[in-house]
């Protein structure tokens, strides 16, 4: 990934990586793949909805069903292009690396403007609670990603500051099906959200 290269038949194929999204049918736990997998800090398991939403089920299955069947990609009008994904990206960097500052001649930081100490604090608490009582691996490199996807998930969903209710994020950090479970459940109810 960081040297932007897929290997195709075992040769190394140059690619201008700029979004990265992936999909399995189980999460990989093989040891050599545990640097890739740290790399998607969130996860999420997709269940079956045949119980509960049958009638949704055939239809939606019907229409992609059909949409293939007529080489239609109703997904390329989408809310959202690639060009705008890396406008928002572009944005939320300025964003965090600008510092203003006060009247008392102090810096401030993108944190200390959209992440509250009190949720900041929550946050913390979270994972040393993951962490030791349930023995989620949390590495450095994800906490700063997660710093970045509260404040993104901020942004998008109310427009600026971090709150509580945008740690329910935090559910998506398994790294295993167990995890992902215990978690799903869990960091809600720690949060007070549930």
């Amino acid at each position: 990934i960081n040297e932007r290269k897929f290997y195709q038949d075992g040769q190394p194929v140059p690619v201008d990586l700029k979004v990265l999204f992936g999909a399995t049918n189980d999460l990989p736990d093989q040891a050599e793949l545990a640097a890739l997998k740290d790399r998607f800090c969130l996860k999420v398991a997709c269940r079956s909805v045949q119980d509960d939403h049958f009638v949704d089920l055939v239809d939606a299955g019907l229409a992609a069903q059909t949409q293939r069947d007529l080489n239609q990609k109703p997904w390329s009008e989408g809310h959202a292009s690639l060009e705008d994904l890396l406008k928002a990206h572009r944005y939320l960097t300025l964003q965090m690396a600008r510092r203003t500052t006060a009247t008392d001649g102090s810096t401030i930081t993108d944190r200390e403007r959209y992440f509250p100490d009190e949720v900041l604090a929550e946050f913390r608490r979270v994972l040393k609670t993951l962490v030791r009582e349930d023995r989620v691996f949390v590495s450095d490199r994800k906490v700063v990603k997660l710093y970045k996807l509260l404040r993104a998930h901020a942004w998008l969903t109310h427009g600026g500051r971090v709150e509580r209710s945008d740690l329910r994020l935090l559910s998506y950090l398994g790294e295993t099906a167990e995890e992902v479970d215990l978690l799903e459940e869990k960091v809600p109810r720690l949060l007070g959200l549930s």
